[in-house]
Order: C-alpha cells, then structure tokens, then sequence
C-alpha cells in the first residue's frame, strides 16, 4: 500500500476516533469532534491536491506515434485528462475546493461552539482537538 493509501487509512482511523456519536451512516459533528473533523478533511483536501499536483505532468499522453491516428488521439485524451472544464483533473480541483469548503463552514462551526481563533488555527496546523 502506497503512501496514499496509508493517509487515506489513517484518516478512516482519526474519523473513528473522533466520531464516537456516528449512527445510522450519519457523522454528527458536535463541541468535542469539530475541531478534529475539520482538520481530518483539511488534511485530506492538500493530500489530495499534493497527489494531483505530482501526478499532472504524468497524465499528459503525448501521441505514441506520428500517424493520424496518434496525433489525433492524443490532444482528445488530453482533453479529457486535463484541459476541458469537465476533465477529471478539473473534477479532482473541484471536489478539493469542496473539502476546503466543508472544512472552513466546521471551522465556523466550531466559532459557534465557543473556540477560540487560536484554537482553531492550531486544531488545522495539527496542534490540537
């Protein structure tokens, strides 16, 4: 198992940790699990754009060939891949950008439960919750 799939697994386990109060396929977050849930998924969230960002130039395919067929094939691929408003690269951005979300609507959350700034800012650098 790479070290992806070690993160991924280790997140699995901090969400255990954190979410004693999970039922019926629900995560509810309260006062004792919010600062832990927000950096769980802000963690996820730059794990998984580090893992795009070293994986981009490899999903470029350059044609394997010089007939039609290659160099045609190739830029659509491309397309596909990376460059389209669709691509799955653009998809991976996005649901990067949702997870940043989801984290900062907890951090707010977690306003409202009574942390302080500095709690909160430490609870996303890893220092605590």
């Amino acid at each position: 198992m790479g070290d992806f799939g070690r993160g991924i697994n280790e997140a699995f386990r901090q969400v255990d940790a954190a979410t004693q109060g999970m039922t019926s396929g629900t995560f509810t977050v309260n006062q004792h699990n919010v600062l832990a849930a927000a950096r769980i998924i802000d963690n996820q969230a730059t794990a998984l754009m580090d893992r795009l960002k070293g994986a981009q130039r490899d999903l470029r395919i350059e044609p394997p060939g010089g007939d039609d067929v290659s160099t045609r094939i190739a830029p659509a691929w491309n397309d596909r891949l990376i460059l389209d408003d669709d691509s799955y690269a653009r998809r991976v951005l996005d649901y990067v950008g949702g997870l940043r979300r989801l984290a900062v609507q907890l951090g707010d959350t977690a306003k409202a439960y009574g942390f302080t700034e500095d709690e909160i800012e430490a609870a996303f650098r890893g220092q605590g919750a």
